[in-house]
């Protein structure tokens, strides 16, 4: 959409361009939020979740519209960032991990790791846990030996 701006007021979030006769309130979600983050945006009216706008990526947004997005999508999709794997274990065919992450330790249960471990390359992945939090591994290199041991274990 050409034009889009974003503007902050109180909890909510408008969005202007020369399409949109007014500002609208809206919301945004990624197109996919794993493996496009910072890339395809939907922007959606907040009361009927109608797509107003779509960005194909943030950078396409002025520095004060960026830093807007990025703040909401941040708010919505929260992944913790993994710094390390601190203890790993399987009992019974569950997997549990407990983890340093950027947001402090975190211990969770790991099930399917097939269908709730998504590879983004050879390096980074992303770990769906049972109550649908998301913790990303940005490297496993930079994990260290021991991190990546205890994660092999449950994956």
């Amino acid at each position: 959409m050409r034009n889009l701006k974003l503007e902050r007021r109180k909890d909510s979030i408008f969005a202007t361009s020369e399409s949109l006769p007014e500002a609208v309130e809206v919301v945004l979600v990624y197109a996919r939020p794993i493996s496009a983050r910072e890339r395809q945006v939907a922007v959606l009216s907040a009361k009927k979740r109608k797509e107003v706008a779509w960005i194909d990526s943030l950078a396409e947004l002025d520095a004060s519209s960026r830093a807007i997005a990025e703040e909401a999508l941040y708010d919505r999709y929260r992944i913790s960032i993994v710094e390390s794997v601190e203890h790993s274990f399987v009992n019974h065919g569950h997997r549990y991990l407990k983890v340093q992450t950027n947001r402090g330790f975190r211990y969770f249960n790991l099930k399917e790791p097939g269908k709730n471990v998504t590879h983004l390359s050879d390096d980074h992945l992303v770990i769906r846990d049972s109550m649908g939090n998301r913790y990303e591994i940005k490297s496993l290199q930079a994990l260290g030996l021991a991190s990546r041991e205890r994660l092999e274990l449950v994956l």
